[in-house]
């Protein structure tokens, strides 16, 4: 394991207007934490295994005192199922070795890439976990999936290309009208529905079950016209679920609806992308209310430097590498063992308090 001295700062931390008051004044402090959010991004998960082992071995999140809800799409969905299962660094483990470990070439299919994904979830969510995982001690989860409608639910790549084509064109004017092709489904867990789906929530909400805690699972990370969608997941609508980044890329909703309830924002990157197709759209951001409450983690400058080629872990390294599977392997291995710093650096910031001086406004 490649592990670095923490000789300078490698994390940067900023907080919303309501967060920013309450750390400056009194730290980080476990009780006040009401919500985990995961991003989606594709393999650049991989920086944030430091960070997630670090919260997973303080039992930083089980000691809030609170239920804390685990919110996420696709990775950052995965990521938070593999926190909830009953032996989590176990989980997390298995979850990182058998993403990274895929290797796809030019023949595979969506059926292919789906059957891999398929063994991904299965390697880490076993059978015992599932009725843990949904009768947690301290865990709430809300996987957000879409529900594919018209010619986005085809098989066909050229009409699921359209479909993408025209969400994209109608994203530009607002992001609530690709409802007519992506419509958002989000599965939960927990004794009483997440407070946020409750108020102003734009889509469907369905519970996590035994039987259908799998698909979801993999449909949260169904990418279009890369992977094959879920068909009719049970105790849901009718459809086609595929990969609910397309709606939630990084973070779309306030998880936390109280004063003093704080959301934990482990992300890749400063910049936060509400949906998929906003990534080009550089003006579109989450509202200020979903950011008031949210604390944002992500690796600074320092820390992409000592990075294989100075950067994050990219879904386009399966193309890259595609001759050379195991170059890639390698690269995420040491993005994940690097990332250690940065749990590191976490722990030390809230046990030291530090973090009040070193937190800064979004």
């Amino acid at each position: 394991m490649i592990i670095c001295p923490v000789m300078k700062t490698y994390l940067e931390i900023r907080a919303g207007e309501k967060a920013l008051a309450l750390v400056q004044e009194e730290g980080l402090r476990p009780e006040r934490i009401a919500a985990f959010a995961g991003p989606a991004g594709g393999p650049k998960w991989f920086v944030s295994v430091g960070f997630d082992r670090a919260l997973i071995r303080s039992e930083f999140l089980r000691t809030a005192g609170r239920r804390i809800l685990l919110a996420g799409a696709s990775a950052g969905a995965w990521r938070c199922l593999a926190m909830a299962c009953k032996d989590p660094l176990e989980a997390y483990e298995k979850l990182r070795i058998a993403y990274s470990r895929n290797v796809f070439t030019a023949s595979d299919t969506p059926a292919t890439v789906s059957k891999a994904l398929d063994g991904n979830v299965r390697s880490f969510l076993g059978l015992n976990d599932e009725g843990f995982i949904l009768n947690h001690p301290c865990f709430d989860l809300a996987v957000h999936t879409v529900r594919a409608q018209s010619i986005a639910a085809s098989d066909s790549k050229i009409l699921q290309g359209m479909g993408l084509l025209l969400s994209a064109m109608l994203n530009l004017f607002s992001s609530k009208a690709m409802g007519i092709f992506y419509e958002r489904v989000v599965f939960f867990s927990g004794p009483v529905k997440p407070i946020f789906l409750n108020h102003s929530f734009q889509g469907r909400s369905a519970p996590l079950t035994e039987d259908n805690l799998q698909s979801v699972a993999l449909a949260t990370g169904s990418l279009p016209f890369i992977v094959s969608g879920v068909t009719d997941i049970p105790h849901a609508p009718e459809g086609v679920y595929r990969d609910g980044g397309l709606r939630d890329y990084q973070l779309n909703e306030c998880y936390s609806r109280k004063e003093d309830g704080l959301t934990l924002f482990f992300h890749y990157q400063e910049r936060i992308v509400p949906g998929w197709f906003d990534k080009k759209l550089g003006w579109r951001r989450p509202s200020r209310e979903t950011l008031s409450n949210v604390v944002q983690i992500y690796p600074g400058q320092a820390f992409l430097d000592l990075l294989p080629d100075k950067r994050l872990p990219d879904r386009n390294d399966f193309v890259e590498f595609v001759h050379n599977p195991n170059e890639r392997i390698r690269r995420w291995d040491t993005v994940s063992e690097l990332s250690e710093i940065l749990g590191q650096e976490f722990m030390e910031c809230v046990e030291s308090g530090s973090i009040k001086k070193r937190v800064k406004p979004m």
